[in-house]
Order: structure tokens, then sequence, then C-alpha cells
């Protein structure tokens, strides 16, 4: 739990939510704890979910954990293997997903547009912490480039942490959980 809660500190919590969900469903829950872990993991990660669109890049980062939720416990029910080798799978699945649902509803420019949308953020985002310390005014623009241009790089990281999170969490809460959940990896 504390994991998860630092977790939400720099992540969106659906990272976590939705595959504990995913997962606790592929395991098929039998009680009424499980399908109570369910509804609550599921119901916060769709909640999120459904909130406004701050453009581009939010909408391209909650089709990105949609897919990986799926792929997610989708391979864990069908092909069980280790932690990594599931989160693996499921990161390159909802990569080639993403890919080919970006270039079909937003054209052949979404990556500039995307790109664009990362620099504005990381701006913002470093601009608040120079407020705060305004001795870092040299690092702005090399901070910024640094985390507009690793954007890809921080989504896949959080979504490896919000994987073993949820993997965990499903191998605690499930009466019998799937494959290699319980065997480290």
């Amino acid at each position: 739990m504390v994991g998860v809660l630092l977790f939400a500190a720099v992540a969106p919590v659906s990272f976590v939510t939705l595959p504990f969900a995913g997962l606790l469903i592929a395991a098929r829950p039998g009680s009424r704890g499980e399908w109570l872990a369910v509804a609550l993991a599921g119901g916060v990660g769709v909640a999120l979910l459904v909130a406004p669109e701050r453009g581009l890049l939010d909408g391209l980062g909650r089709a990105w954990i949609v897919l990986v939720t799926a792929a997610f416990a989708t391979s864990a029910r069908l092909r069980p293997a280790a932690f990594r080798s599931l989160a693996a799978r499921a990161c390159l699945y909802a990569t080639a997903g993403v890919v080919l649902l970006a270039r079909a509803t937003a054209g052949p420019a979404v990556w500039k547009q995307v790109q664009w949308e990362a620099t504005r953020d990381a701006s913002r985002t470093v601009r608040y912490a120079i407020e705060v310390a305004p001795g870092l005014y040299p690092a702005f623009e090399p901070a910024v480039r640094l985390a507009a241009g690793s954007w890809s790089v921080w989504l896949v990281l959080a979504t490896l942490v919000g994987l073993a999170l949820a993997w965990r969490g499903h191998a605690l809460v499930a009466r019998v959980p799937l494959g290699a959940a319980a065997a480290p990896s």
C-alpha cells in the first residue's frame, strides 16, 4: 500500500489500478473480497481515465495504459511467465498499438505535436522548480530538453513500476495467483 501511495505522488495511479484489476479478473476471482478489489481498483482506474483530457500527450498516455493493461493481463492468463517477460511483452504490444492508433487518429504529424506538448509540459514543471529554487535557473533549458526528450522513457519506467506493484498486489489478493506471480522473478 505504501508503494502505491509513493507511486501516486509521481505518476498516474491508473498505471497500478487498471493492471491490478485486470490481473485479478484474469485470475478468475471467486470470493467477494476479490470482486470487491476488482471493483475498487477498476473503478478508480476507469474514473481517472474518463476525466477530461489535457491534450494529445495525455490521450496517448491513457491509450498506453489501457493497451498495456490488456496485454499484461491477457499474457499472464494465456502465456504465464515471470514478471519481466510479461511486462516486456506488454510494453512491446502496447507500443505497437499506440503507434498504430496515434497515426490513424492524428495523422503523420502526431509525433511532432506530442513532442511539442512534452516540451511545453516540461517547461512548466521546470519553471515551478525554479520558482522554488531560483539558483537552478542556469539548468532551465537543459532540464527542459532532457525531460521533453525522454518522455517515452519515463512512460515505460512508470509503467514497469506500476505493473510491478499490480503484480505484487495481485499475488497477495488472489486466492490462486496467475502462473508465476508468487515466484520471484
